[in-house]
């Protein structure tokens, strides 16, 4: 047994743990996770589950070659690989952002100036004080005739907001208006936050969740919208453009982060099945939406290959699917188990 090292005393207990496993993979990166867990004197299951937290923060690599189905990762290797990762999802974002307000300035330079009898007029009027917000908020949701589409990212909204949202987006719904809004995941974590959700998806708002959203939106109709004027600093103040021409570039960027976002429904289903399934199910299913080989996977829990195959009917059947393809495909779908 290899007992915590003095450094690690006074940590927290799993951290702890995590460290003297991570220490034990570098040493034995062959052992499998029985061998990891009969020298660290912890159960299995719960080495599974570290090890699938070293694997989610990079100092583990799935293997199909070593014999415990993963490889040691070195931690500034691993460091850098989560900064380039981050580094990807800011560039995306930072392009598909720039791209819209290239496509903007182009209409407003190239294109306000050619009109025709059927052309409405575009205005973009300035805000720089939270009363000039408030009143074109108040007309806007006052005066709204079908649709509003809604992006908020940033912090947690306190509870009397919502409080006041609920029963605004009510009357709203019970008018016929359509109503899809947009919310950072993080929030859901939140129970009044999460209380929330699940009431507006019942009265038949349409929400969903994604990782990041880049800037603060808010869209009615198909001829007003209200974005910040500096997207990372939203007390420099706001934007209001009318006009369905130039509201239209604004759909279409909302659109974008709409279809990359997880309902509402996937998400608390998600939510369900990281509370329903073992960690030690939850990594079979991780590694079989990765593609790995059941070889590998058996390795990797250190059972045989029929125990595996039981296993893994026993989850398809849970899931609700066929094949493990359909299984890969449904856990991609609702987000992963983490």
């Amino acid at each position: 047994m290899v007992p915590i090292s003095p450094g690690d005393r006074g940590a927290n207990s799993e951290l702890a743990l995590a460290r003297t496993l991570y220490r034990l993979v570098l040493q034995h990166p062959t052992w499998t996770a029985g061998e990891l867990a009969a020298a660290a004197g912890i159960p299995t299951a719960q080495v599974e589950l570290l090890l699938e937290n070293l694997e989610g923060l990079e100092l583990l690599a799935t293997s199909t070659t070593a014999r415990g189905g993963y490889s040691p990762v070195d931690p500034e290797v691993a460091v850098l690989r989560l900064m380039a990762a981050e580094e990807r999802k800011a560039a995306a974002f930072q392009h598909t952002l720039k791209a819209t307000r290239e496509s903007i300035q182009t209409i407003v330079a190239d294109f306000m100036a050619i009109r025709s009898e059927k052309r409405e007029s575009v205005s973009i009027e300035i805000f720089d004080t939270t009363d000039q917000v408030n009143v074109f908020l108040y007309d806007a949701l006052s005066t709204v005739r079908s649709h509003e589409c809604t992006m908020h990212p940033g912090g947690i909204p306190p509870v009397e907001l919502l409080d006041d949202m609920l029963l605004r987006d009510k009357a709203a719904v019970d008018q016929g208006i359509q109503i899809r809004t947009l919310y950072e995941r993080h929030i859901a974590e939140v129970d009044y936050v999460a209380d929330y959700l699940t009431e507006v998806s019942q009265l038949g708002m349409d929400v969903r969740l994604t990782d990041h959203l880049p800037m603060r939106m808010m869209i009615f109709d198909d001829d007003r919208v209200l974005v910040p004027i500096n997207p990372k600093v939203s007390e420099e103040g706001a934007l209001a453009v009318r006009g369905a021409e130039l509201v239209r570039s604004f759909q279409t960027f909302f659109d974008f982060c709409w279809h990359n976002a997880l309902s509402w429904s996937q998400v608390t289903e998600a939510r369900s099945l990281n509370i329903t399934f073992s960690p030690q199910e939850r990594l079979i299913l991780h590694m079989l939406a990765s593609g790995a080989k059941d070889e590998v996977i058996a390795r990797r829990l250190g059972v045989s290959t029929r125990t595996l195959s039981r296993m893994i009917s026993n989850l398809l059947e849970r899931l609700g699917v066929q094949s493990r393809f359909q299984a890969a495909l449904k856990v991609a779908a609702i987000g992963g188990f983490h």
